[in-house]
This record gives C-alpha cells, structure tokens and sequence, in this order.
C-alpha cells in the first residue's frame, strides 16, 4: 500500500486533541477548522474521582468512593493560524453517579453529580519531517475549571497546564505516535479542606492504527502515567500513583471530512479506572 493511495481520516485511541493521524496528515500542512466530539464512559470500583481531558488525571475530591460511573461529553475545536500552528479549544462536562458507604448508619448512598467540568484553550506546533518522524508539541491551560471535593462546589482559573512532545510516521501498514507529556496542577483553596494540591502527572505512551482497508483501521494504545502525591494544607495525603492503561479500537472513515471512531481501554493497578470506553467524531471543515 503506498503512500499517495491514503486520503481516508483515521485517528489513532487516545490520540491528544489533534487531528486523526494519517499519511496526508503526517507529511501536509492542515488547513481550516476540525471538530472533534467525544463521549466516553468511565466505570470504576476504586475510591478516585477522574477527569478525562486532556489526559487521564486523578482528582481531590476527599470522599472514599466504593464505585463511581461518570459519562463525559468533550467538544475540541483545531483552527489552523499557519501551516505548522494550530490553535486548539476544549469544553467539556460529565455526569457521575458515585456511590459510597455512610460512615455512621453503614447505608450505601449515591451522589449524582451534573456539572460543567472544564474550558481549555492552548496551541498545537507541528515541526518538519525530521528522518520521516514529524515531531509535535501541544500545550494547553485550562482557562476555568469546576470541581468538587466534600460536597462543595468551587470555580478555579488557570490551575491545570498540560504539554506533550510526539514523534509520529508512518511504516506500511501502520501509523503510530509515540509521546511523552506532563500536567501540572496549582494549589486549590477550598472553604471545607483548606489548601489542596493536586499531585502532577508525568506520562508515556504509544498509539498505533493498523490500516486494515481504505476505510477501516484497527487502533491500539498504551500509556503509563505516574501522578505525584497529593498534598492537603502541605502535608501529604496519598501515594505515588501508578496508572498503566492499555487501549484498542477501531476508527472507520466516512468520507475525507468525516471519521468515527470507538476505543475502550482497561487500566493494569488499582489506581487505574476499571475501563473506559469512548466514541468521537472527527469531522473537517
């Protein structure tokens, strides 16, 4: 299968707020606006609450969860400013059910929980093709965020930052990025806790999508992420985590404009979220 035969969008699981990866992709320059709409579903039975975007991260919140299942919905727009730079803006929100045990009549209780979760707004710089590897580097701070930790509700402004470098190419019949990133996260103040550092994450992976047929591809990911402890009116009150996830899915494009794809993931520690599955949209305008 030669290059110039592939103009079909195909995008690779847990790819970071960028274009689908594709042959076209790799070696042109994009143009115009790019939408991508993602709703995914998380399920765990572990004690942590999660945010989604723009990388898995554990969150605050002090409440000990026995099982949490959370739907998010994320809408990321691309406008192409020049050739190598891109300019990228997110908005996104969830519903979670948690369910947790009451410490003093031993009755399970669920909390429901709508909330508008997050605005990020950052850049996307694609470098020259480098020995046929096209490196890219995302940076991204989240302009509001909203969050929740022991029943009270607080906006926060500028708090997250998230950067990540990727090599990507192409070796028939595959396309794949291998990266690394980090998120960063400022000190909260909340009026029930005090002080409240979220511990910052430190990430590596690989996204693979075998092309299959002009229009069907089959994606693979894995990553593995370390999150610092957090710390609760400085002094720390968790662990190092580790979050080890592994990914597969499939992308089948539509047409030149139009992709969707499904990708469902399995965390490998306790810290992990038991599964994540995801369907988006890819569509150019």
């Amino acid at each position: 299968m030669l290059k110039r035969s592939i103009s079909f969008a195909l995008c690779c699981a847990f790819a970071f707020a960028s274009d689908p990866i594709t042959v076209d992709s790799l070696f042109k320059p994009q143009y115009g606006i790019r939408s991508i709409t993602t709703l995914s579903l998380l399920t765990t039975g572990n004690a942590n609450s999660y945010r989604l975007y723009p990388e898995l991260t554990i969150e605050g919140d002090q409440t000990v969860w026995n099982d949490t299942k959370q739907v998010s919905l994320n809408q990321t727009l691309m406008a192409s400013i020049l050739p190598s730079l891109d300019i990228i803006g997110s908005v996104g929100g969830s519903f979670a059910q948690k369910e947790y045990t009451h410490y003093a009549n031993s009755a399970y209780i669920s909390d429901n929980d709508w909330k508008f979760d997050s605005f990020w707004l950052g850049f996307v710089y694609s470098a020259p093709s480098i020995a046929g590897f096209i490196p890219q580097i995302t940076a991204q701070t989240a302009i509001i965020q909203t969050e929740k930790v022991n029943e009270e509700s607080k906006t926060f402004y500028f708090k997250s930052q998230s950067l990540q470098a990727a090599l990507r190419s192409y070796s028939d019949p595959v396309v794949y990025s291998v990266y690394l990133g980090a998120s960063l996260n400022q000190k909260r103040k909340f009026d029930n806790v005090g002080s409240l550092k979220y511990g910052d994450g430190f990430y590596g992976g690989v996204n693979l999508s075998i092309i299959l047929s002009p229009k069907i591809t089959l994606d693979m990911g894995a990553e593995h992420r370390f999150q610092t402890p957090q710390r609760l009116n400085g002094t720390k009150n968790s662990h190092l985590y580790s979050i080890p996830t592994l990914s597969v899915g499939t992308t089948y494009s539509i047409n030149a404009d139009t992709s969707i794809s499904f990708s469902a993931s399995a965390g490998g520690s306790s810290s992990a979220p038991d599964s994540i599955v995801s369907f988006s949209l890819w569509k150019k305008f």
